[in-house]
């Protein structure tokens, strides 16, 4: 009798292993997906995953995909998610723009050079033309994974960047000498070094502590992350700048991936999609609106400057300088400029 208790257990726990590993299941099975991003819980692109990413797909699907979102970096941080992605121990991560990859594909480094795009519709080309296609497959090769939204609609982060610094920033002259926070990212940090910046690695969830404290004079991220993270609450200028644009950008375990039926890849599309407008329309909404409340409750100076003195030294100075470091290839940036 015990023999045949221990077999049928064994039997049973064997069943749910095969019915969690093969993601094309019957449907009395479900998967669960494990998103992780650095934002907040009150985050714009959060709340785009709570109200939207995930109940479509669970609705769509009858319960046979669960999405578990995990902000705030409580997967680890965004290197780290990557890796996890690569690996499987998560499913998917969010993040805002496509350098966090240059170490799988060092082209992907294109996106954080300054002023090298010169609006969506010019980054929406070369993501299509260049991305979609063979920076794709070379993210898959290499990454174990794959971008789920680089094609259909393509949502943009802020809707723009900014510098919020103690000092105000006018003139490329204003950023020598500035202690500025960064992500681990070579080429953009380069970007800033060459503009005279003194660059200061140090992780998203303890960027408010570093102004804070001193340790940096000034950060620069998408303008609808300031209000969520407390920045103005310390430093007092911001600086509508745009120095480079941060499409919000997914990507998904290659092997989770490919073993999702076709239905269910169509619906996390859609999802995403869905997501995507979601968070482009509230964040283009609120854009002056959010100008207003940091200006309101944080006695915020907001500057609105003449990018082209900054454009001019990023052409004449800063590309020069990563072509010849090899962050950057000269032939990549005449693709990006064939492309205008």
């Amino acid at each position: 009798m015990f023999l045949r208790k221990r077999m049928a257990f064994t039997l049973f726990f064997i069943g749910l292993l095969v019915c969690s590993l093969f993601l094309t299941f019957p449907a009395e099975c479900s998967i669960t997906l494990r998103i992780g991003h650095i934002m907040t819980n009150l985050d714009l692109m959060n709340q785009s995953l709570e109200k939207v990413f995930k109940p479509y797909i669970e609705e769509k699907t009858n319960g046979e995909i669960k999405i578990e979102v995990y902000p705030n970096e409580l997967l680890g941080h965004a290197p780290d998610m990557i890796e996890g992605v690569r690996i499987g121990t998560q499913a998917m991560f969010i993040g805002s723009g496509l350098d966090w990859f240059e170490s799988i594909v060092p082209k992907l480094a294109l996106m954080s050079v300054p002023f090298l795009f010169m609006d969506r519709d010019h980054m929406n080309r070369w993501i299509d033309e260049v991305v979609a296609t063979e920076v794709q497959q070379e993210v898959i090769k290499k990454g174990n994974q794959r971008f789920i939204n680089l094609r259909g609609f393509k949502a943009y982060r802020g809707p723009v960047r900014v510098i919020a610094s103690r000092k105000p920033i006018f003139t490329p002259e204003d950023l020598k000498g500035l202690k500025l926070r960064m992500w681990p990212a070579r080429t953009p940090q380069r970007a800033m070094e060459d503009y005279g910046c003194e660059v200061h690695t140090i992780d998203w969830s303890e960027a408010y502590l570093a102004l804070q404290q001193g340790v940096v004079d000034a950060i620069t991220a998408p303008l609808d992350t300031l209000y969520p993270q407390k920045f103005t609450e310390v430093v007092k200028y911001v600086t509508e700048w745009d120095e480079f644009l941060t499409p919000i950008i997914i990507s998904i375990n290659e092997d989770i991936w490919q073993n999702l039926t076709k239905e269910q890849k169509q619906i996390i599309i859609e999802a995403k999609d869905e997501a995507g407008r979601w968070y482009q329309d509230q964040v283009n909404k609120e854009k002056e609106l959010t100008i207003k409340k940091l200006i309101r409750e944080h006695d915020v100076k907001y500057i609105r400057i003449n990018t082209k003195p900054f454009v001019d030294l990023a052409y004449q100075k800063v590309i020069p300088d990563l072509v010849s470091q090899g962050l950057i290839r000269e032939e990549w940036v005449r693709e990006v400029e064939s492309l205008k």
